[in-house]
């Protein structure tokens, strides 16, 4: 999901028990340490400045890669919780500062509370490092959570990348925390640490909701097939939450994309549908061949439409993830591939293009949600 949600959800598992027994430092260490995988972000840049294109898919083909493996997890929190023990030792070390009146400081500070073990420290990072490929795999990008042993990309289709219920649940939780924290008639540590679990039982609670409504997205627009003979239906979160979906339709000879809103009283009665021929012919399996297609294909897990026209003697194709559109009726992809085949030439010219063109941001905020509260 999105950076902040990323990072709120590592705050809210710190304090599981973490931050009750380790202190403040638990929560920003765990917020820090759940934003680490998405440092592969600059990996792409570095690959092209080495001359790695893959046809603009770089950024496609490393993001969501080893960094974001289960099996990396327990390395990567090694050095993490490493240095913060160091930090922490070193801090202890110091000795305890004079106060007002000249004496040494009051009972109770840093240095007279027993040190918390390594193994601690390590099981706080490694719940927060976990937590966000976990996290990542409840999308429909794609995460290769066993990288390096395995290429394949997950995706649980639950929830999507940017979700307006998700990450304010996650925040109250933290905010919730802090103020039963202040109150002194309570318990502090017990009482925020009731607090965190149930606000982090009731985000699990809110990502088992969007597999539930995934289920009915995709009964739906079975439904909306009317007869035909289908290949494969998906359903994927539209921007914004769990409540409006993109259904994905393949049958023999077209494809169906629809708006849904699983959750009304005749979700088929009020579904966008839009239909498709399916277009495949010698230039759109060749396009698929070569290796730009093939990464494509790889990164949009199999679900790929391909379109095509002639001009003369060049022959266009056009190949769309079907997983993320412009609209969530819309048979376009967000991230089309472009390639261009001269009638003696099998090496395409390929162009990486978008949707949004030069659309500004709140541009499509703004459409995003009207198209979330729209009927």
């Amino acid at each position: 999901m999105d950076t902040i949600t990323q990072s709120l959800l590592g705050a809210v598992t710190a304090q599981l028990g973490f931050r009750q027994r380790l202190g403040r430092g638990a929560t920003w260490v765990a917020a820090g340490a759940a934003l680490v995988p998405d440092l592969d972000v600059f990996a792409g840049p570095v690959l092209r400045a080495t001359g790695f294109e893959a046809g603009g898919l770089g950024h496609w083909v490393t993001h969501r890669g080893l960094s974001h493996s289960l099996l990396l997890v327990p390395i990567l929190a090694l050095p993490i919780a490493a240095l913060w023990w160091w930090v922490r030792t070193r801090r202890r070390k110091r000795p305890p500062q004079e106060d007002d009146t000249g004496g040494q400081a009051a009972s109770g500070t840093r240095h007279d509370r027993p040190a918390a073990p390594f193994s601690t420290l390590y099981a706080c990072v490694f719940v927060a490092l976990a937590s966000h490929p976990l996290l990542d795999w409840c999308t429909s990008y794609g995460t290769q959570l066993l990288a390096p042993m395995s290429r394949m990309r997950f995706a649980a289709d639950c929830v999507p990348i940017i979700d307006i219920f998700y990450t304010p649940l996650l925040a109250l939780t933290l905010v919730g925390c802090l103020i039963v924290r202040k109150v002194k008639r309570l318990d502090g540590p017990r009482a925020s640490l009731a607090v965190g679990w149930i606000g982090f039982g009731l985000s699990v609670a809110y990502l088992a909701s969007g597999w539930v409504l995934h289920e009915r997205a995709v009964e739906v627009a079975r439904g909306l097939a009317k007869g035909e003979t289908v290949v494969q239906a998906d359903a994927y979160p539209a921007l914004g939450s769990i409540f409006l979906w993109r259904t994905v339709v393949e049958t023999t000879d077209e494809w169906q994309v629809a708006r849904v809103r699983p959750l009304a009283a005749d979700p088929a009665a009020t579904a966008r549908v839009n239909v498709v021929p399916d277009v495949s012919n010698r230039w759109t399996w060749l396009a698929r061949a070569v290796p730009e297609g093939n990464a494509y294909e790889w990164f949009a897990m199999g679900r790929i439409r391909a379109a095509y026209r002639r001009v003369g003697d060049r022959h266009f194709v056009e190949l769309h993830d079907m997983r993320y559109g412009p609209r969530p009726e819309s048979a376009e992809s967000l991230w089309p591939l472009h390639m261009t085949f001269e009638a003696d030439e099998l090496i395409p010219e390929v162009k990486r293009l978008s949707r949004r063109g030069h659309q500004d941001v709140w541009g499509v905020i703004s459409e995003a949600w009207r198209d979330l509260w729209a009927p």
